[in-house]
């Protein structure tokens, strides 16, 4: 990872093209409405999680934690960009 405040533009980024996708599935596709809905509060509970975090473990280092921290809100990006992908369909 390059430095921890690209990392934190980058997730400001992809939260907000992930809110304007469910917006616009939303707005096209109303019967699924309710689906994005759940997934901007699963990307909103991803990011307050992701860019508010705070290392607690104290014999964690910062690369350590920001490693783990991106390997996480990868992993549940993905998942919530694959729906987002099956809801656009």
């Amino acid at each position: 990872m390059a430095s921890k405040r690209d990392f934190k533009k980058d997730v400001d980024t992809v939260f907000a093209t992930v809110i304007e996708e469910c917006a616009f599935t939303a707005d096209f596709f109303p019967e699924k409405t309710e689906m994005a809905e759940k997934l901007i509060d699963e990307a909103i509970s991803l990011y307050n999680d992701t860019r508010f975090a705070v290392k607690l473990d104290e014999k964690m280092s910062f690369k350590a934690f920001y490693n783990g921290l991106l390997t996480n809100y990868v992993a549940k990006m993905s998942d919530i960009l694959s729906k987002l992908n099956e809801a656009q369909k």
